[in-house]
């Protein structure tokens, strides 16, 4: 064999190993964090699934995990303010991966029952957050589907106008302008729903509140008030859902139902990662 040639193929075997063991890795660091869970060591499963997170590496079973250490943790005596939120944040992240899982969303309902179970323990008021109105609506539907519809009313626009233009009965032509009509009215009602659907997902990231309680604040850091003086509602509960804007420095701008403010980007989590 030609020296050339034999380092050649030197580098094409370590440079598949290497492939081969960064492949392994997060599969490995997933089954070590397993066994840790299985034999108790709530700490170190947590520890390894969350720089598996911090690796970007995502699947719905790696959060479900998480989710499974963080209510262990909890219910321990090395519990830690905000372990259910972190519980609530990794089951969310689970159903946004893998919608429609049952066993998550029972998960989920569990911990945000235990949640409120302890803020009437300790006599806090349970505290809810209407949604926006543009969002509810937005929410009726996948955006696809509001995409799909919007081209679907472009379609029998485009039909209904061009069937008013070739035909030369006077019934026809009424019926063409009413198919017509009735597209373009789909097609401006669904767009925009489509057009802001986008517009919220590009522009914001679902979040969880991770600590026992978020203190909402304005964008110089102080307490947030109401006009005339009136406090609005002074921080958000663990576990609460949220959607995150934009950071500044150690604050990040939230949305909360209908309200808006800051809050210290330590005390959320962004569904998918770190802020």
């Amino acid at each position: 064999m030609k020296p050339g040639f034999a380092v050649l193929v030197g580098c094409a075997l370590w440079l598949t190993a290497a492939h081969g063991q960064a492949q392994a890795g997060p599969e490995k660091t997933f089954a070590d964090a397993v066994t840790a869970l299985e034999r108790g060591a709530v700490d170190d499963a947590i520890d390894r699934l969350e720089s598996l997170a911090d690796s970007g590496f995502s699947h719905p079973d790696a959060s479900f995990n998480r989710a499974v250490a963080y209510v262990e943790r909890a219910r321990s005596e090395n519990a830690r303010p905000g372990d259910l939120g972190r519980a609530v944040a990794a089951l969310e992240e689970t159903l946004l991966a893998r919608p429609g899982d049952a066993e998550a969303e029972q998960a989920l309902e569990r911990v945000r029952g235990e949640i409120a179970r302890r803020r009437a323990r300790e006599g806090a008021e349970p505290v809810v957050a209407k949604t926006s109105l543009g969002r509810a609506v937005v929410g009726l539907l996948p955006e696809a589907v509001w995409a799909g519809a919007a081209a679907l009313g472009s379609f029998v626009a485009s039909v209904g106008l061009a069937l008013r233009w070739l035909s030369e009965s006077h019934r026809r032509r009424v019926a063409a302008s009413t198919a017509a009509s009735i597209g373009g009215a789909l097609l401006v009602l669904c767009g925009g729903l489509a057009f802001t659907a986008r517009h919220f997902r590009v522009a914001s990231r679902p979040a969880v509140v991770v600590a026992e309680n978020a203190r909402l604040l304005d964008q110089a850091g102080k307490p947030l008030v109401q006009k005339g003086g009136e406090p609005e509602h002074v921080s958000m509960p663990e576990g609460a859902s949220l959607f995150v804007h934009e950071r500044s420095g150690e604050l990040v701008r939230i949305e909360w139902g209908t309200t808006v403010a800051w809050v210290q980007a330590a005390q959320v989590r962004p569904i998918g990662g770190t802020p």
